[in-house]
């Protein structure tokens, strides 16, 4: 009995770490990643950033500068900003909501100004960046 025990503890070991190679060997798509991002839940509450940018032929853009600016409603000025990862994936610091800004900046492709609703944060923001002629 004990033998047969161990055995089948092997075998469920041996399958476990079969599948781990599996899953950590495929490259996710930018859709397969988690939403990191968070809406406000009130006015001026705040919230968080879950970016993925693209280029224009669907592949990730690994280092894009992603710069957050929130005008809130007190005229202060909230900021955050961070860079995709090889996946195209930037998730920014949380900070407090108000009017937003987001900016974006790549070796290689034009600069882009957005303004976000902060209420669009629940989902990721996905933008496509174009390359510069």
């Amino acid at each position: 009995m004990r033998k047969l025990l161990l055995v089948t503890l092997l075998t469920i070991a041996a399958f476990g770490v079969a599948q781990a190679q599996d899953q950590a060997g495929s490259t996710p798509d930018n859709n397969d990643i988690p939403n990191m991002g968070r809406a406000p839940g009130q006015p001026d509450g705040v919230g968080r950033l879950d970016l993925r940018v693209l280029d224009e032929e669907g592949n990730p853009v690994k280092g894009v500068r992603a710069d957050l600016k929130s005008t809130r409603m007190n005229g202060f000025l909230c900021e955050s900003w961070n860079w995709t990862d090889a996946r195209g994936v930037a998730v920014l610091p949380p900070l407090h909501m108000g009017r937003l800004q987001l900016t974006l900046k790549a070796k290689g492709f034009e600069n882009m100004k957005l303004d976000i609703a902060a209420s669009d944060l629940n989902q990721p923001v996905r933008v496509t960046m174009v390359r510069k002629n």
